[in-house]
């Protein structure tokens, strides 16, 4: 998409069409000011509405969207021959406003560095920095025009920050279309479309003819690159406030927005039936879809295997709505017999899954999530890899939650311990490089309170914590039954 309206720009500014020539400069005011106004506001309520529902990743699309639409603002209040003469304002304005947007959106670009996580944490406080920077620049130009000069079309630096922003802006449209394979949104896809146009708009400062075809048009597609990307971003916040409530904990962290702006109200059925029927199983596989995306992240699945993946998580325990209470919440250890009951929750998934023809798809990950790589999991008895990958990193972060949570008869265990214990039986009841995933992922999450000393573990750890080889046998076989 973004090569097709590149190669249209370059067509009609530097092709035959670029003769042709259009010079209405009242009407190029009138244009410019009004659509940039109308950005504006857009830009406005995207991040109003990314206040009210705590969304980090909208909230900085909303802040670098108001950024592009500030400097065009003051471009077409500086159009020559209308409310001043020839300045260099004109030029500066068009110049900057997407390098200036695109430093605004800086955290959307480094999601998972450190820098990125501060900026999601703290997205209101960067918001309002760099707006605040972005206005002082944009009076500076107002009232002192000739101020700053920007580079000539044919300078270096400028062929070199046209280059940039057109990648940039390329990069932050294909994550947008990434969104849209996790979530299926029609409104990412309208985000990655627009930002498309956004990029166009980067040839601008390269034009070095006024009002021809190419002129017009990249200022048209900065309009609805800009209104579109609004467009997108609020309708995807048509979410009921219930279904946000549930999905509390991963809502605020990229990248499972998008993940659950996607998710069906089937899915939010299943996961309210759940918080009915059992708090504590509930909470666990929200934790549970949250750390496995992740780590599908590190295995570098696609966004339709991401989304695949993001769903069985979410729903791998939804079974147990068919498993009486007397059972699920029992407050002691279960009989054979009840375990063989609780051991049915994963066909009962997949039946339940497949039923569906949204969640499909994901059925077959949730049969096997209690599968073990030396074939003596359950229903199937998989031996490694022939169980799907999603499963094995399923099995791994049930396990470690199941473990460093309370439970109906146990505290929680230290994660240096369950560390120990994943560690100890990576090979044989889990995939070794899931578990290498998970422990490697972990410091980085923001649902863990506290780390130390997070490394590789093993018995000798966990004897260190005063757990026997024996005790750590007898806690393993306690999780088995209660994942």
């Amino acid at each position: 998409m973004s090569a097709s309206l590149i190669g249209l720009t370059l067509l009609t500014s530097f092709g035959p069409m670029s003769d042709r020539s259009w010079e209405r400069p009242e009407l190029l005011f009138s244009l410019v000011v009004v659509a940039a106004m109308a950005c504006v506001i857009a830009a406005t309520i995207v991040i109003a509405l990314a206040d009210r529902r705590e969304m980090a990743e909208i909230g900085l699309l909303g802040s670098a969207l108001m950024a592009a639409s500030v400097m065009p603002l003051v471009h077409g209040l500086a159009t020559p021959d209308v409310l001043y003469d020839t300045t260099e304002s004109f030029r500066t304005a068009a110049f900057l406003s997407l390098p200036i947007a695109v430093a605004v959106a800086a955290p959307l670009l480094r999601p998972h560095s450190s820098f990125g996580r501060w900026a999601a944490r703290r997205w209101r406080d960067w918001t309002l920095v760099s707006l605040l920077a972005v206005f002082l620049l944009a009076s500076v130009l107002v009232f002192f025009p000739d101020a700053i000069v920007a580079p000539a079309p044919t300078d270096p630096l400028a062929i070199i920050v046209t280059i940039a922003m057109v990648i940039a802006f390329g990069s932050l449209s294909l994550r947008q279309l990434r969104f849209f394979e996790l979530g299926r949104q029609v409104s990412n896809l309208i985000a990655s479309v627009s930002l498309s146009l956004l990029a166009v708009t980067a040839l601008l400062p390269m034009s070095t003819k006024m009002y021809t075809p190419g002129f017009w048009w990249m200022h048209l597609a900065g309009a609805l690159g800009v209104l579109g990307a609004c467009v997108g971003m609020a309708i995807s916040r048509r979410m009921a406030r219930s279904a946000q409530d549930i999905l509390a904990p991963v809502l605020v962290r990229d990248p499972l927005v998008a993940f659950e702006l996607g998710l069906s109200p089937i899915v939010h059925r299943f996961v309210s039936d759940l918080a009915t029927k059992d708090q504590m199983t509930r909470d666990h596989v929200v934790r549970t879809g949250e750390l496995a995306m992740r780590v599908g992240e590190r295995f570098r699945m696609s966004g339709a295997q991401l989304r695949e993946l993001g769903l069985a998580a979410m729903l791998h325990d939804v079974g147990k709505v068919e498993v009486p209470d007397e059972i699920l919440k029992k407050p002691g250890r279960l009989t054979v017999e009840e375990y063989e009951v609780v051991k049915l929750h994963s066909i009962d998934g997949e039946r339940m899954l497949r039923a569906e023809p949204t969640l499909a798809s994901a059925a077959y990950i949730v049969r096997s999530h209690h599968e073990r790589v030396d074939g003596g999991g359950y229903p199937d008895g998989l031996v490694g890899r022939d169980i799907p990958l999603g499963s094995r990193i399923i099995a791994v972060c049930d396990a470690l939650d199941a473990m460093t949570h309370d439970r109906q008869y146990r505290s929680a265990m230290p994660i240096k311990m369950a560390f120990a214990i994943l560690h100890e039986h990576s090979g044989s009841q889990w995939d070794a490089e899931v578990v290498e995933q998970v422990i490697a992922i972990l410091p980085s999450m923001p649902t863990v309170a506290s780390f130390d000393e997070v490394g590789r573990m093993s018995l000798d750890a966990a004897a260190a914590e005063h757990i026997t080889a024996d005790e750590i046998s007898e806690l393993l076989a306690t999780v088995d039954a209660e994942i």
